[in-house]
């Protein structure tokens, strides 16, 4: 049963608040545009709306005390015109798909004063990808029926993907919401991307061949438009140029991915009209010199959204307990996690026993090596996992293995991982379960590999965070996740993550 968190009322408010002022900060702004026009002579100065609407909440004490050190860092589209952009901060567990439908919502009525109009909504893999667009179209889904009431009615609502014909009738009658991969977009070679060639099916755009004066005046409105430039400009029609026509609003799912300069440049130069991010690991850019030089970017978190927000809520495991193992046996790390694997079993078991209430603890094992070809190093291998495992009495049903180049959860079997007819009980991985897999019955993060980088443990950290069936249990030990750690710097890293999680 769905129910809205405290967080996400929380969340949503301060939203629509930053909306709000910006709202009434571009109609000043567009108001002293129109005059500096008219009156060069004056020497008027546009205001900065989207900075003076984050000021403006700055100076309430509405934005999170954990960025209070961060500048505002504005953003610009393709063409140079101002972009509002929020990001918020949100750990596993905290609902972020929801709260980019409910997101959605308000930016439409509340900023843009429509029901129509056209959503790029980028993910960063495949299976965030299919797992949105199923949900999406899903007309009984709570994320589907929030775009519905966005849109005033489901029969108003279409969601895409790039290969759609896409027509501006639709945009205009419709709320049309196109999934798109990152890396669709975020390539150097753009022109071999069908999503920037000239295309047959997108359609009402771009001015019609020939019309060689309507042409010029549609690249003198968006000078940012990829055309042919032979005897005369020709716009194309792409979908890329469709984008940039319509200005859509994004959302950036996992928006820690798109800090790259190519990425950056690639996702503005949509020229989007607001750009909302969601992540539970927002990530700046330091200032660059040399021959390039590049200005800091920071991430505008609008809220922050902690761990102890969601414990309460019941929907996540915490605390989250750390064991710091740092002998030079990994063996020896691997049995001590399951040693903690074995007690939660039992205490699942007699939950099951009382309450009928199932749970099959998980243990994920982070290890160094995957390849078929390098099992004969000296880094800790899957295989050599696995097979300590099946020495210890566990099954070949029981473990897994989810690499780049294998994954045993594919298998029809292994599609359902709360299912009681489910065995499985572990999973060796190295970096193969970040953003997009989840999996509530993950209890135990063995993590046997070096690992430095706060980011993407970040990531792992929150595939055992989610709590089973959004509802404590009552026992504590069932209430609670584990991470076993084999080197130091791993354990570092580990506990910088916890503290985060768990202030308040």
């Amino acid at each position: 049963m769905f129910r809205e968190l405290d967080c996400q009322q929380r969340t949503l408010t301060t939203l629509e608040d930053w909306i709000d002022r910006l709202k009434v900060k571009k109609q000043n702004a567009e108001s002293i545009e129109e005059l500096a026009a008219s009156r060069p002579d004056l020497n008027l100065l546009v205001p900065e709306f989207v900075q003076d609407a984050w000021r403006a909440m700055e100076g309430e004490n509405r934005l999170p005390a954990s960025r209070a050190a961060y500048p505002f860092s504005a953003r610009e589209d393709g063409c140079g015109r101002p972009v509002p952009n929020a990001v918020l901060k949100v750990p596993t567990g905290g609902g972020k798909t929801w709260l980019a439908v409910s997101a959605v919502s308000r930016i439409m009525g509340r900023y843009l004063g429509r029901n129509t109009g056209f959503v790029l909504w980028i993910v960063p893999n495949e299976a965030i990808y299919s797992q949105t667009l199923r949900n999406l179209k899903d007309r009984e889904h709570h994320y589907r029926q929030a775009l519905d009431r966005a849109a005033g009615g489901p029969d108003r609502v279409r969601i895409m993907q790039k290969t759609d014909t896409l027509k501006a009738q639709d945009v205009e009658a419709s709320l049309c919401v196109m999934l798109l991969m990152l890396q669709s977009a975020n390539r150097q070679t753009r022109e071999t991307l069908k999503m920037f060639q000239d295309r047959g099916d997108v359609h009402g755009f771009c001015p019609p061949d020939g019309r060689q004066q309507a042409h010029r005046e549609a690249l003198a409105r968006t000078p940012s438009l990829d055309a042919y430039d032979d005897l005369y400009p020709q716009v194309k029609d792409s979908l890329g140029n469709a984008l940039r026509i319509i200005r859509p609003v994004v959302v950036m799912d996992e928006g820690h991915r798109a800090i790259s300069d190519l990425a950056y440049k690639t996702l503005y130069g949509f020229n989007p009209c607001f750009v909302l991010e969601l992540t539970a690991t927002p990530k700046d850019v330091k200032a660059r010199g040399g021959k390039n030089p590049k200005p800091a970017r920071f991430a505008n978190v609008l809220v922050d959204v902690t761990g102890r927000e969601l414990d309460r809520e019941g929907m996540v495991k915490m605390p989250l307990n750390l064991d710091s193992r740092q002998g030079t046996d990994w063996r020896a790390t691997l049995n001590t996690a399951l040693e903690k694997l074995k007690a939660l079993d039992a205490e699942a078991e007699r939950l099951r026993a009382d309450r009928n209430r199932y749970i099959r603890p998980i243990m994920l094992v982070q290890v160094e090596r995957t390849g078929s070809d390098q099992r004969e190093s000296d880094h800790i291998h899957a295989e050599d996992v696995k097979e300590l495992l099946l020495t210890v009495g566990f099954d070949e049903a029981e473990v897994t293995i989810k690499t780049a180049e294998r994954n045993d959860l594919r298998q029809p079997e292994n599609q359902d991982l709360l299912s009681p007819f489910n065995r499985v009980k572990v999973i060796i991985t190295k970096q193969a379960l970040q953003e997009g897999w989840d999996c509530p019955f993950a209890y135990v993060l063995c993590a046997l590999a070096a690992s430095s980088g706060r980011q993407a443990l970040t990531q792992l950290v929150g595939r055992i965070l989610r709590q089973p069936h959004a509802a404590k249990t009552g026992v504590s030990v069932l209430d609670e996740c584990h991470i076993v750690t084999h080197h130091a710097k791993t354990a570092s890293v580990v506990s910088a993550i916890k503290s985060g999680l768990e202030q308040d």
